[in-house]
């Protein structure tokens, strides 16, 4: 049966799962669902995650959520490319330590100020929501891009080695990601060399990432 995954491609870990399905060309079948119109949490879409969060994949009945996982899933059950989530204990714990990293440092702060600057006006949350929300995304996005940048002055990719991981697909579309939320990566230069050279070595960049270049093409008019 042909793999399913339930996505909405202005989401960042949507966008990194489709990369890696798209990159090594697995046949799946792509059903959108939208975030902004909840359809998320409709009864049908939790019968396939009932957290109601995307993506979500089906492969042959089996269900699995969360993008992190799903990539590390992919890359076991389809055999993908040894530098994509390494065989090699120490090297997979890179890719690992990235992973987990990225919840709580880098989407963190960004989830904040998306909650703050696109959600806070949409759903009126008061002000000092709001503000809190910015001060807190602001602190943590900065230290976030600092660290990251700090590492890239010494890797070309965030887990070492000579090709890219899962770990820099899931990172890099949350960094692109950036100026839905009012924010920037311009004042580090390491992190826009990494998104440069990701951008050319990610066969798909430009098909994932379509809806969200359009997005904020409409945000400049």
């Amino acid at each position: 049966m042909v793999l399913e995954l339930y996505t909405d491609w202005l989401s960042q870990p949507c966008r990194a799962v489709s990369m890696l399905l798209m990159d090594n060309n697995i046949e799946h079948q792509v059903h959108e669902i939208g975030i902004m119109k909840e359809e998320t949490q409709g009864a049908a879409y939790k019968q396939i995650n009932p957290c109601g969060k995307v993506p979500s994949i089906v492969d042959d009945g089996f269900h699995l959520g969360e993008s992190h996982t799903i990539m590390r899933y992919l890359c076991e059950s389809r055999n993908l490319p040894d530098h994509y989530y390494p065989k090699d204990t120490k090297q997979r714990a890179k890719v690992d330590y990235w992973l987990d990293w990225h919840h709580s440092n880098l989407r963190h702060g960004s989830v904040r100020l998306i909650k703050a600057n696109v959600f806070g006006p949409i759903k009126n949350y008061s002000q000092q929501t709001i503000d809190e929300l910015k001060k807190e995304g602001d602190e943590v996005l900065k230290s976030s891009l600092t660290f990251m940048d700090e590492n890239l002055s010494k890797n070309n990719y965030v887990a070492g080695g000579n090709q890219l991981s899962i770990a820099d697909i899931a990172l890099v579309c949350e960094v692109v990601m950036l100026p839905v939320a009012s924010a920037s990566y311009d004042d580090y230069p390491n992190v826009q060399a990494w998104v440069k050279r990701l951008s050319t070595e990610i066969k798909s960049w430009d098909e994932a990432n379509a809806t969200l270049n359009k997005f904020l093409a409409s945000q400049k008019k």
